[in-house]
């Protein structure tokens, strides 16, 4: 009995470690997601721009 309450602890601190690590990841992958989207935004506004400017080269 008193074996398990000395577990007890080690156990928690790992759940506490392994959601933070989870947390973590999860954070770090929605960073990068956010930062594809707002490249690809980017890089369709530039394709923008660099047609406008050809346009106007041409007139």
């Amino acid at each position: 009995m008193i074996s398990t309450f000395a577990i007890l602890p080690f156990i928690l601190i790992l759940i506490i470690y392994v959601g933070i690590l989870a947390l973590t990841i999860w954070f770090a992958v929605s960073l990068i997601k956010a930062q594809k989207e707002r490249n690809i935004i980017l890089k369709e506004i530039s394709n923008k721009l660099d047609n406008s400017k050809i346009n106007n080269k041409e007139e």
